[in-house]
């Protein structure tokens, strides 16, 4: 059960069905799986976050292709480490080779995984977000602008709406909220857009439909402040 409100909010923004707040989340008839990684404080062990990707994955009896498996799309993680533990380099891949090798595992088992730049701007892109094969997502204000504190560095693929988001909160409430933990969900939504639509499409094929189809909003192509741009879910969804 969420003891600290940030788990309860992220999931909204991906399932809010909007009955009480008026507001519905990207993608409101996903199944979410809920896992716990962090204590109520918002910290914890990055141990505990590769745990939860190989759970995820081959359910709880450890072993893939049996009955239990949760069979998901897309793990989402908002959430990261703070500087001095952030990179601007293109991947962080020798950092941490558990974390690597878990979402290695998670994307040959046909799994996208998408992670928070983290709030951190200019210093870099937290862990996991900077790792290889990672959708890694900064923040944009409704005006499509970057935010300052939103992560940049070379591993950032998208930035997505991350500025005074309304979402659920814990123990029935509402909240308005601000980060790349905001923006992260606003992406898996879309992925379980684009899954809806089209099943057979691979974590590549998701990936290259997702940068395609994004708003450009520095120079043409990648820059470290926007990746590929701000994701577009109906250019996304109707490419898929």
């Amino acid at each position: 059960m969420d003891d600290n409100g940030h788990g309860t909010h992220v999931v909204g923004i991906i399932t809010a069905n909007g009955i009480l707040s008026g507001s519905k989340g990207v993608a409101p008839d996903a199944k979410v799986l809920a896992v716990k990684v962090l204590s109520a404080s918002g910290g914890d062990y990055l141990s505990d976050v590769v745990a939860a990707i190989y759970y995820v994955v081959d359910g709880p009896d450890g072993v893939y292709g049996t009955e239990d498996d949760f069979n998901a799309d897309v793990i989402s993680m908002s959430l990261g480490t703070r500087s001095p533990y952030t990179y601007k380099g293109s991947n962080c891949d020798d950092v941490y080779p558990a974390m690597t090798n878990a979402i290695k595992y998670a994307r040959s088992r046909g799994v996208s995984v998408v992670a928070a730049a983290g709030n951190s701007g200019g210093a870099g892109i937290s862990l996991p977000g900077c790792i290889s094969g990672v959708i890694t997502v900064g923040a944009v204000d409704s005006n499509d602008k970057v935010q300052t504190w939103s992560g940049k560095g070379l591993s950032l693929d998208l930035v997505a709406p991350g500025v005074s988001i309304l979402s659920t909160w814990f123990n029935g409430q509402y909240a308005t909220a601000s980060g790349t933990s905001m923006a992260t969900p606003m992406v898996s939504g879309v992925i379980a857009l684009i899954k809806q639509k089209n099943t057979l499409l691979s974590v590549d094929d998701i990936y290259n439909k997702l940068i395609t189809t994004a708003k450009d909003l520095g120079k043409v192509g990648f820059d470290t402040s926007s990746g590929y741009g701000r994701v577009n879910a109906l250019a996304a969804v109707n490419a898929s």
